[in-house]
């Protein structure tokens, strides 16, 4: 029982923390709306048993992601003073950590704006409104485009993220776990995150 309300509890900060990287980013100033429908939590590895890392791809989202569980996707509407936006989220949990991807197109809204300015925003933001503070932070590219990767904790939670700005589309990807017991395959996910050819809409 335990295990099952950290478990939700760990589900729930990591999609706040990344819609907060949405709303932030656009300075928003009303809360996020979550999906209306939560899915079911994916299947758990058994104790002592190794999770199952795999490699999922999204034409959809333009990227290519290793879990080490069947990731959940959920939709979620961020209303910001720049209007309205659709967060598509992708989820895992392995024991007490959750693994997160979080992609959202801002269309006209960063057109022009200046990239580190968008991310600078985003990942500040969500400093605060999580009440966490950096632990350690550092511009990174992936390919040609513009990214930061940090992580903060706050009084019980551990989070490292890479954030990504590509184009108007911003990719978000974080591990969050007990802030005793940080996530030990960290580097293993995040850096498994690739860009792909985005499919047509």
């Amino acid at each position: 029982m335990i295990d099952t309300k950290r478990n939700t509890l760990l589900r729930g900060l990591a999609a706040n923390l990344a819609v907060l990287f949405l709303a932030a980013a656009l300075a928003a100033q009303t809360p996020s709306t979550p999906a209306q429908n939560a899915p079911a939590p994916a299947p758990q590895p058994a104790a002592g048993q190794k999770p199952d890392w795999m490699s999922y791809s999204y034409p959809e989202d333009g990227f290519t992601v290793s879990f080490p569980v069947p990731p959940e996707l959920a939709k979620h509407s961020v209303p910001t003073d720049a209007g309205t936006f659709e967060l598509r989220t992708y989820l895992g949990e392995v024991a007490s950590s959750a693994l997160y991807v979080g992609v959202c197109d801002y269309g006209s809204a960063v057109s022009g704006r200046d990239p580190q300015t968008v991310l600078d925003g985003a990942q500040n933001g969500a400093l605060t409104n999580v009440k966490g503070h950096l632990v350690s932070g550092k511009k990174i590219t992936l390919g040609i485009y513009p990214g930061l990767a940090f992580e903060a904790e706050n009084d019980t939670m551990h989070f490292t993220a890479h954030i990504f700005l590509v184009g108007t589309t911003l990719y978000q990807t974080l591990t969050a776990a007990p802030i005793a017991t940080p996530y030990p395959d960290t580097t293993r996910f995040l850096d498994s995150f690739q860009l792909i050819a985005r499919a047509a809409k």
